[in-house]
């Protein structure tokens, strides 16, 4: 028997070819994204399988999913006589979110007040010519039937220096206007919070206007979720009234459940797996966000058409990016797909719009 043959009869029968089960795929995957990443060390021995074969020239090879959006991805780890090497390895959405649903099981949830810090960002082309970004932060404490908020602009300004260029030999005027007639002023540096409380039972919206009380009661199972929303599925979208396929609207309405709603972590979990399960969600692979943290983006199949005023509608895709090791979406984005509209001016590709959350969980205090 070659060193081959003994590496294939020593290697352990849940590693041969073949299909693996999918709950046994997802349980490694979840252990693997929740160890601290090991650096290989350059001359260390490999962890084999005991053969001890001395100047075998074999390449040893074994799967392991180091790291997560935290430490980067999953990756294959390759160790031969001379070292270790390390290439990514792409994860589907499918095998993403049910990772994330694994990690989000484990969230702590406790507390009175669910508390969200989040920041935003939108490029918006002017009448001037030119394209200007609007940044904001705001903050939320909400409890069973009120909420307390805080929000303030951060800055308002040309979006790149061709824009700031754009905008000096437009005069540097202090207020610019789109769609011919809103108007919007310029603001260099942070303006003043603004606070509000709000007494008020519907605080959330969930393809329809919902409260605690609902979110507390909706179903822990994804099946059993699915057809719960579905039971508000008129065919469209309930923001914009265009027409909208049913996969894109549970996304578009699931995406308050994954990212900042005050849900049980079991429900949470139920909604990434219910994504899972969706054949035209796809992973669009490894992203940073605006706060700079690595995770994976996932999109619908499709695009979808916001309000546009009177003008030709733009199409954008709205993906979320994932943090599979914490079981978290870290934001929600928009991506040009086809100019027009409020997009108009802006090239495909280009990212619209971005949320991206802070901070999320639970809390015992409140302003």
């Amino acid at each position: 028997m070659n060193a081959m043959e003994e590496l294939r009869a020593a290697r352990p029968a849940h590693l041969a070819d073949g299909p693996i089960d999918p709950r046994t795929r997802q349980a490694e995957l979840a252990r693997a994204f929740a160890q601290p990443r090991q650096v290989p060390r350059r001359g260390r021995k490999s962890l084999g399988w005991g053969l001890g074969l001395a100047g075998a020239t074999a390449v040893v090879t074994a799967v392991v999913l180091v790291g997560g959006p935290a430490q980067g991805p999953a990756s294959v780890v390759t160790s031969t006589a001379s070292g270790t090497a390390t290439r990514p390895v792409a994860l589907s959405a499918k095998e993403v979110l049910l990772v994330a649903a694994t990690s989000a099981e484990r969230q702590p949830a406790t507390g009175d007040y669910w508390h969200v810090s989040s920041r935003s960002r939108t490029l918006q082309p002017v009448n001037e010519g030119f394209v200007i970004t609007i940044e904001q932060e705001s903050e939320s404490w909400v409890g069973a039937r009120e909420q307390w908020g805080s929000g303030r602009i951060l800055a308002i300004r040309p979006a790149t220096d061709a824009d700031r260029t754009a905008w000096e030999k437009a005069g540097s005027p202090r207020e610019l206007t789109f769609a011919g007639r809103k108007r919007i002023p310029i603001k260099e540096s942070a303006g003043k919070p603004h606070t509000g409380h709000t007494k008020s039972d519907e605080l959330f919206w969930l393809g329809r206007n919902v409260t605690m009380a609902d979110l507390r009661n909706l179903p822990t199972g994804p099946e059993a979720l699915k057809a719960h929303l579905l039971g508000f599925y008129e065919g469209k979208d309930t923001e914009s009234g265009a027409p909208m396929a049913e996969d894109a609207w549970l996304f578009r309405v699931t995406e308050g459940l994954i990212t900042d709603m005050p849900v049980s972590p079991e429900v949470r979990a139920a909604a990434f797996r219910m994504l899972a399960d969706l054949p035209s969600v796809t992973s669009l692979g490894q992203v940073t966000d605006a706060a700079g943290r690595t995770g994976t983006a996932i999109a619908i199949d499709g695009t979808s058409q916001p309000k546009a005023g009177d003008t030709e509608k733009g199409v954008v895709q709205v993906r979320l990016i994932i943090d599979e090791r914490s079981g978290r979406a870290l934001a929600r984005e928009s991506v040009v797909v086809k100019p027009g509209g409020m997009q108009a001016g802006l090239e495909p590709g280009t990212v619209w719009n971005t949320n991206t959350i802070l901070e999320a969980g639970w809390t015992d205090e409140h302003p």
